[in-house]
């Protein structure tokens, strides 16, 4: 009778770390696209991607063992242990990088140009769900900001009210954000503002902007806010957006006034 060829054993701990990285993939995939598709709101899918991502690194902590053990006892299993290593420090890189600038910046999650007379929402305040963010700009931020983000201040420029609207309406257009409602600015018989909305890449998480005009002293004054509707902390997103988009209308309105 022939004899049977020996058959490796393979290190379940490899076999289960990988079935357990796919199977957390899995759980954050459907997280993303149930965001996107509002299937599920933003405490909901933080949730469920942070269940996803535990049951990751669990995939990688047996992996690891098991490649342990491969080493020790000459198992079969490689393969998979390394693939599960690899396949969860891919998916985990980007979740770990947010909380790293987490943990470095501040619990904001709304900013503001004018810290005394926030710009108000008025269409996203009814599209808010009771447990969105609050609509109110929190006075706690004020301090908070004006120390972390001093550049973040209104614009004054001396030009026509069309010359303002357009301005405004190009960098609307060039960010394409989502505009919710919009009232031209007509000098100081007419306050201007624009309010939209916008989503995260991945998540598609929404963030709410306006872009408020009003006359000051003879002057038109640009002020904008952006504010997380889900979340203690917008890891800087919101600071970002306001800073470029108010240093991006600065240097439109700069040239408009040198061209006139």
């Amino acid at each position: 009778m022939p004899r049977r060829p020996l058959v490796e054993p393979t290190s379940r701990l490899a076999i289960w770390g990988l079935r357990l990285v796919l199977a957390g993939m899995a759980v954050m995939l459907v997280a993303i696209l149930a965001a996107r598709l509002d299937r599920l709101d933003g405490y909901q899918a933080v949730i469920a991607l942070a269940l996803g991502l535990a049951i990751v690194a669990i995939g990688v902590l047996l992996a690891v063992l098991g490649g342990i053990v491969i080493w020790v006892t000459g198992y079969g299993g490689a393969r998979r242990a390394t693939l599960a290593v690899v396949l969860g420090l891919a998916v985990s890189a980007y979740p770990v990088a947010l909380m790293v600038i987490g943990l470095r910046l501040p619990a904001l999650n709304d900013i503001t140009s004018d810290l005394t007379d926030p710009p108000s929402f008025g269409i996203a305040a009814m599209a808010r769900p009771a447990n969105a963010n609050p609509v109110a700009y929190p006075a706690a931020f004020a301090p908070v900001q004006r120390r972390i983000y001093p550049e973040i201040r209104g614009i004054d420029v001396d030009l026509p009210a069309d010359s303002v609207n357009e301005i405004v309406n190009d960098l609307v257009e060039s960010r394409r954000w989502t505009v919710l409602d919009q009232v031209d600015y007509r000098g100081p018989d007419r306050e201007g503002r624009v309010e939209m909305v916008t989503r995260s890449l991945l998540l598609g998480f929404r963030d709410d902007i306006v872009i408020r005009i009003r006359s000051v002293n003879g002057r038109a004054r640009i002020d904008m806010r952006s504010a997380a509707r889900y979340g203690r902390q917008d890891f800087g997103e919101n600071a970002r957006r306001t800073i470029a988009a108010l240093d991006e209308m600065r240097v439109a309105a700069r040239r408009a006034q040198r061209e006139r």
